[in-house]
């Protein structure tokens, strides 16, 4: 656990891939890797998306895992299907402690105060704030980082490739670009989806300097 989470910190930036099957959802996310992207999320909001957690995990280097997990059946789908990690909406203590038991990254979703430190407490990884956008922004993470220094957290919901660093700044520990980055439907081109992550890696590396 602590190998990804350290994989994690040094990497930032989950590129979140909603698709409409999986043939793009492979599409999208070889894109993002080619443009040097290395945690992937995929969401369980299409058929099949556990098989192409299961095809994208052979990849060395990079971590994929699962996200939209709604409940208990979902989280046991992503684990079979070699997801590194889970992430959910919500916060579901049966989620958390089935992913606590196979030793997976668990990140939660919370929004108050309250509710970020009882995911927090329930032994998440990472808490997910989201949809920060509508909250305040890198300032709401601010704020809340603030108060509450030691939880680490991943935003999405408004977070876009022009933004993200915004956040990271604000002291989340990632983030996570769906739309901004692989555009909100199946038609945009692969190429422009790895011009996007090599533009979010070259921000990252600007960053960091």
């Amino acid at each position: 656990m602590k190998n990804i989470m350290d994989f994690i910190r040094k990497n930032k930036v989950f590129a979140v891939i909603r698709a409409e099957d999986t043939e793009n959802a492979i599409r999208f996310a070889d894109a993002c890797i080619e443009g040097g992207l290395k945690l992937i999320e995929i969401t369980f909001s299409f058929p099949g998306a556990d098989g192409v957690i299961k095809e994208l995990s052979k990849i060395d280097d990079v971590i994929v895992g699962a996200g939209t997990v709604l409940n208990i059946d979902m989280a046991k789908t992503a684990a079979t299907s070699g997801a590194r990690f889970i992430i959910s909406p919500h916060t579901d203590k049966e989620i958390i402690s089935f992913a606590k038991a196979r030793e997976l990254l668990v990140a939660s979703g919370a929004l108050t105060s309250s509710e970020i430190l009882n995911a927090w407490n329930m032994g998440v990884d990472l808490v997910k704030i989201f949809p920060v956008k509508a909250v305040g922004g890198a300032s709401y993470i601010k704020a809340i980082k603030e108060t509450l220094p030691v939880i680490e957290i991943m935003t999405t919901g408004g977070v876009t490739v022009e933004n993200f660093t915004e956040f990271l700044q604000a002291g989340a520990t990632s983030v996570g670009l769906s739309s901004s980055l692989i555009g909100s439907d199946s038609s945009t081109d692969p190429k422009i989806i790895s011009q996007r992550a090599k533009m979010v890696i070259q921000k990252l590396r600007e960053l960091e300097k």
